[in-house]
């Protein structure tokens, strides 16, 4: 379907990103002599770049294609904004009590940090969430923009994967966290450069423009924002943006490799809450993204959806954004808001923070500096190699999912957002000595998410799931914090040892 609307001239625009992205690795590339250059950028990054790559990191193609459909939907409007509340709470804390920490005595990541404070086995057991969840989470991110990217270029559903990670491989292999925070940069501005030619060329031919179409989308709800409503069902409502949302917001910016990955690549402390609070100014970007889905809708009040999409977009309402992209807007634009999904949906931030946690959580022969840091560097590029072949495996074993983009990317960290955090105040907050099981609590916690985000599939209700997604969050929290404290008939505290 998509060689019939995609052009050589998009072609060639996809391809010239693609060819940027690979050239910033290679650019860097000579720098790359040793792990705290390839995986901190030797803690030398501008907190400018590393805000804009934070702000990249977050928005991704669930974001590009998820967030303009909560809108355009029926009864869709603005309540997501309401999840923007907890970045500002979550971000607030970070900076104040968490980064801190975490530069105190350089560490490398999150779980070096619980390494060092209750012991090796909880670090491993931290860093091997991060895996689970970094899998789970950012093979969604792939698997959305594949989806799409199979109708808009033609290729196959296994050849948009391969496209997708194998060029995020490539530049991670060659540039390191360096290249990655640069070509972050480069995406940060292709997609809201993206984002503003859409919103652009709907009001241009709208009846009175941009007040015409705000004054239309009003009239019907579509910019309402707050949800009062009290039922935990309910997607979102403004108690799960300020209650439960900033659960997943510490969990995600401060026990999260992936993002804790860039504010520990500044110079200091201070750098990195620069950059930290910077990004809240990225939450406009979510507001330019619901403002497509406005004029998605604005648009097809006027005209019919291209009936070679019309089934599909009927189906998933997620494609709307695709479909418009490839049936309404003219050639070369079309190539530019190609290359802005896929830079949208790099999962080259991902690969870097798995290849450093794998080598500093589980090489002893690092740990003890016995591996030498050319070797090191090398192992890192297979392990990133290795990882982008897990990320796209997982995106094809998604192909046969309905799910709609942002409640599945969000549930799919759940599972492993609770029990981090809940490892992590462990180690920031109580005494080594009160901790009796933490591996209980960290099963507990999985296995307490799982049944109650699948209590349909596990006979506990006729529902599919108990509560929504953003009270999962602070659920696995709890379950782990409490389960890991409690006395278990007189079991010994955590030892020193352990």
């Amino acid at each position: 379907m998509g060689n019939v609307y995609f052009h050589a001239l998009d072609w060639a625009i996809v391809i010239a990103y693609f060819a940027l992205v690979t050239w910033i690795g290679h650019s860097v590339k000579d720098l790359q002599g040793s792990t705290r250059e390839y995986f901190l950028g030797s803690r030398s990054l501008p907190w400018y770049a590393v805000a804009m790559s934070i702000v990249a990191t977050a928005v991704s193609g669930v974001t590009f294609i998820g967030v303009p459909s909560l809108v355009f939907a029926q009864e869709g409007d603005f309540r997501y904004l309401q999840f923007c509340l907890a970045g500002l709470i979550s971000k607030a804390i970070l900076g104040q009590w968490i980064l801190p920490r975490l530069y105190e005595k350089n560490y490398a990541s999150p779980y070096d940090f619980i390494r060092d404070k209750l012991g090796p086995v909880f670090g491993k057991i931290s860093a091997f969430l991060f895996f689970i969840g970094a899998v789970l989470g950012q093979g969604v991110r792939v698997f959305a923009v594949a989806l799409v990217l199979e109708l808009l270029t033609g290729l196959d559903f296994i050849g948009c994967v391969f496209l997708s990670v194998g060029v995020s491989a490539l530049s991670t292999m060659l540039g390191g966290i360096r290249a990655v925070v640069w070509s972050d940069v480069v995406q940060f501005v292709m997609f809201v450069a993206g984002g503003v030619i859409a919103i652009l060329y709907v009001t241009n031919g709208y009846p009175d423009g941009v007040t015409g179409l705000w004054t239309a989308a009003e009239s019907e709800g579509k910019t309402r924002i707050l949800e009062w409503s009290t039922d935990p069902r309910v997607n979102f409502t403004l108690w799960a943006g300020v209650f439960a949302m900033p659960f997943q917001n510490l969990a995600a910016y401060g026990t999260d490799q992936l993002n804790t990955q860039r504010m520990l690549c500044c110079k200091s402390v201070r750098e990195a809450r620069l950059a930290l609070y910077i990004s809240n100014f990225g939450e406009l970007v979510v507001v330019l993204f619901l403002l497509v889905g406005v004029a998605l809708w604005g648009f097809y009040q006027f005209n019919p959806i291209d009936p070679a999409f019309a089934s599909l977009v009927a189906a998933n309402v997620d494609r709307i954004f695709p479909a418009f992209i490839l049936s309404e807007i003219p050639t070369g634009l079309r190539g530019f808001m190609v290359a802005a999904l896929f830079a949208a949906a790099m999962s080259s931030p991902v690969l870097s923070a798995l290849s450093e946690t794998t080598i500093t959580m589980f090489h002893d022969g690092h740990r003890r500096g016995e591996l030498s840091e050319a070797r090191a560097v090398t192992l890192s590029r297979i392990l990133v190699i290795a990882w982008a072949v897990v990320l796209g495996g997982f995106a094809l074993a998604l192909s046969g999912s309905d799910e709609r983009l942002i409640p599945l990317a969000f549930a799919m960290t759940a599972y492993t957002y609770g029990p981090m955090l809940g490892l992590f105040l462990l180690a920031l907050f109580v005494p080594k000595h009160r901790i009796t099981s933490a591996p209980i609590g960290v099963t507990v916690a999985l296995v307490g998410v799982l049944l109650v985000h699948n209590a349909q599939f596990f006979g506990l209700t006729e529902q599919r799931e108990l509560v929504a997604f953003p009270w999962l969050f602070p659920l696995g929290v709890i379950l782990c914090l409490t389960f890991s404290v409690l006395p278990w008939g007189g079991r010994r505290p955590l030892s020193s040892s352990t």
